[in-house]
């Protein structure tokens, strides 16, 4: 089991997929999104060249970043508390294979839609979200309102082209109420994505949780842990 944050090592060297795919990932996700390959291969334990050819494929998810870059700009969340690392995120699926990943934490979907991304390319997996949404009560976020919040209008992973909902299965609720039930009815866990609001006391909880289920190999990412 190999547990790290995506969120640890952000000023690392970043090799890049061709100089106009670099420049529309650097305008749609910031330059933060572009992957690092060498924490790549120490996370997925995969040779250099591996990864640098998955990472050529960033160019075929262009038209896919658009899309979910439009659906942030009209809710008026194109820079709110984003995941950061979506890439990375996508690579991981890439390398895993997951059959059965499991998210905590949907909000606009932008974690999940890259592991949905990963799971079409591998032709093979479904995801598992769970969220507990927290609605945005006028029509513009209010200030002290959470930057996670849904906008009116609008439900968890409302961000995420229609095309990869096939593979996604969510499920509403507390993670304290959901996980457990859903863990229940999977086989096991190769790839586990904590990206809700975060505690150290809920953290461990969820971990314990999925802990019976975790096998040789299986990744957990969380943008809020450190190590």
């Amino acid at each position: 089991m190999e547990a790290d944050s995506l969120g640890s090592r952000r000023n690392a060297r970043r090799p890049s997929p061709d100089a106009k795919t670099e420049k529309e990932i650097v305008e749609l996700l910031g330059r933060r999104a572009l992957p690092d390959t060498e924490w790549l291969k120490h996370i997925t334990e995969r040779e250099t060249g591996e990864i640098l050819v998955m990472l050529n494929e960033i160019t075929d998810l262009v038209s896919a970043e658009r899309s979910i870059h439009r659906a942030l700009q009209r809710t008026g969340r194109t820079y709110y508390a984003q995941f950061p690392a979506p890439l990375e995120l996508y690579l991981i699926t890439r390398t895993q294979c997951p059959r059965d990943p499991v998210e905590s934490g949907v909000s606009s979907g932008l974690s999940s839609a890259h592991i949905l991304m990963g799971l079409e390319r591998n032709a093979r997996g479904r995801l598992h979200s769970i969220d507990l949404p927290q609605y945005q009560k006028a029509a513009k976020r209010a200030r002290g309102e959470l930057s996670w919040s849904v906008p009116r209008g609008k439900d968890s992973g409302w961000a995420i082209p229609s095309r990869l909902k096939a593979r996604w299965a969510l499920r509403k609720g507390r993670s304290e109420d959901v996980l457990p039930r859903l863990i229940n009815r999977l086989p096991s866990i190769d790839l586990y994505c904590h990206d809700s609001p975060w505690t150290p006391e809920h953290l461990a909880f969820e971990f314990e949780t999925i802990r019976p289920k975790l096998r040789s190999g299986s990744r957990l990412s969380s943008p809020t842990t450190q190590g």
